[in-house]
């Protein structure tokens, strides 16, 4: 038990070393400051572009004071369909705004390209001059976004190549220790670090953890008589620090409220239930095992839908994970239980309703893409079914991933949509009739880029803000299938004129196959 009475004096002489010690660490951040100034540190992953100015002795004489690591990422861009001048002529001011701005992204394809770009190893942007954090704004922006997705694993290892962390930057491996639960090192590299917002909590968890639970105590009886903390998180490292004290703070405490520490506090303290929206950096945490399966299942559902996760194992929990609501006919796991025995069975008419009743389900998550992918193998051998509706339907879903074969490419349909999804796959771009707008908008666009009939102007390409225009285009697709015309059409041409032309094909493949999907589903 904390012994809650600390003799005054003794609370006073603290102060006073804590005063002291406030000066000393102020001197120490204006040293820090100077250190951030003339660069984050060494990385053994850099881009490029920064290899020049890492290559200089006297890297501290650069009259710029950083190393630009604005472009360092985990993605080669030689392994991409990006342009090796992504991000080379824009702001790293601007870009870090319109990464900020961006929307909730709801299509498989977009949130895959903007994973991606928020990963990619390219030539940075520029510098925006006296800016705060100038020389690494762009990679605070893409660090964060990545922790919003729940991409925890990838920053860690992104923010493990910076041997010096600004504060700012030490302030995301704060979070991304908290989330992961991995602490070991980030609290060694704490000791480093003067107190600022987040910090003395970090560090009285830090403590705890070597044992030194006195020194943890002293730490919060000392930040709370300098107000270091709110009365949230006063209660959340009381009952931390002393589980036998009971606070009312689990029930009163929004989880998307909490920051990365508060909820480990919680989470690893108390079993937490997840909301119905729960924050994907909050779902990562929720998606490791020891947890009940039915949230953890949720959890990477959300991850997966993001491409943060890898589908495989998704579908392993619905496969593996006993089913407790048997009269819950839309949950995952029953449909996906139904679609192994259908495909299992000689019957058709059982592999339709299967098929329909998944492709409903998983619409509505937004998993189309990774159902299609679990079961390529068994939707190519439905190329052939007497049924047209169950072709179709495996048509569609096979339209939505990689594994096209050459038969695929000698199917053909009376719905002109499942003839259109053909005609682009196998790249077979004459208009036709019966084709939809967005159909005729996507061949009209391709036939473009191989007549060339886009301005060729080579003064503008080079000055083309690529990154910029291709956040934008994505940012234009946020509504996803419910994306007026206007706005998709912009988009793709915006993503042409750029010269990627397959994006431009994978974005509206998903979009007509998706539109297609919902009719033939329909109980109509």
């Amino acid at each position: 038990m904390i012994n809650q009475q600390i003799r005054l004096f003794f609370l006073l002489f603290l102060a006073l070393v804590i005063i002291f010690s406030k000066a000393y660490s102020d001197e120490i951040k204006n040293q820090n400051a100077a250190k951030e100034y003339n660069g984050i540190g060494k990385s053994s992953l850099t881009s490029k572009s920064s290899n020049s100015t890492l290559d200089k002795k006297n890297v501290e004489e650069n009259f710029l004071g950083k190393i630009n690591v604005n472009g360092i990422g985990l993605i080669s861009i030689e392994r991409t369909k990006f342009p090796s001048d992504l991000w080379r002529n824009s702001s790293e001011k601007v870009l870090s705004e319109k990464l900020i701005s961006m929307p909730n992204l709801t299509l498989t394809s977009t949130n895959k390209i903007f994973k991606r770009l928020l990963l990619v190893d390219a030539k940075p942007p520029l510098n925006s001059i006296g800016m705060k954090n100038m020389g690494y704004l762009f990679l605070l922006s893409r660090i964060d976004q990545l922790i919003n997705l729940g991409a925890i694993d990838e920053v860690e290892e992104i923010l493990n190549y910076i041997k010096e962390p600004s504060v700012e930057l030490m302030k995301r491996k704060i979070q991304v220790a908290s989330l992961n639960g991995r602490l070991s090192k980030t609290c060694n590299l704490a000791n480093k670090y003067p107190n600022f917002e987040g910090m003395l909590q970090f560090k009285i968890i830090c403590l705890v953890r070597k044992n030194d639970w006195q020194a943890a105590a002293l730490a919060f009886t000392v930040g709370s008589s300098l107000k270091q903390f709110d009365e949230k998180e006063k209660k959340l490292l009381l009952n931390y620090l002393d589980p036998d004290i009971e606070t009312d703070s689990h029930y009163d405490i929004e989880i998307k409220d909490l920051s990365p520490t508060s909820f480990y506090l919680m989470h690893g303290k108390k079993e937490l239930v997840p909301p119905d929206i729960l924050p994907n950096k909050y779902a990562y945490a929720f998606s490791l095992l020891g947890i009940p399966p039915k949230i953890r299942i949720k959890s990477m559902e959300q991850l997966a839908s993001k491409y943060v996760v890898n589908a495989n194992t998704l579908f392993s929990l619905y496969k593996s994970s006993i089913i407790e609501d048997e009269e819950n006919s839309n949950d995952a796991t029953i449909v996906v239980m139904q679609l192994e025995q259908a495909f299992n069975s000689d019957s058709e008419h059982r592999k339709l309703l299967a098929l329909k009743k998944a492709t409903k389900v998983f619409q509505k998550k937004k998993l189309l893409v990774h159902l299609s992918n679990e079961y390529v193998d068994e939707l190519k051998n439905l190329y052939y079914s007497d049924d047209k509706r169950l072709k179709d339907l495996a048509i569609a879903l096979l339209s939505l991933t990689d594994g096209i074969t050459k038969e695929f490419f000698m199917l053909e349909s009376s719905n002109p949509n499942i003839n259109c999804l053909i005609d682009i796959k196998k790249k077979v771009f004459i208009k036709h009739k019966t084709d939809s707008e967005l159909c005729e908008l996507v061949k009209k666009l391709n036939i473009e880029v191989i007549k060339k009939s886009f301005p060729a102007n080579r003064n503008l390409d080079t000055q083309m803000e690529k990154g910029l225009i291709l956040l934008e285009s994505l940012s234009l697709l946020g509504n996803g299938l419910s994306t007026e015309f206007e706005k998709v059409k912009l988009s793709l041409s915006m993503l042409t004129k750029i010269g990627l032309i397959d994006l431009v094909n994978e974005i509206s493949v998903e979009l007509i196959a998706l539109n297609t999907l919902k009719k033939l589903v329909s109980n109509r």
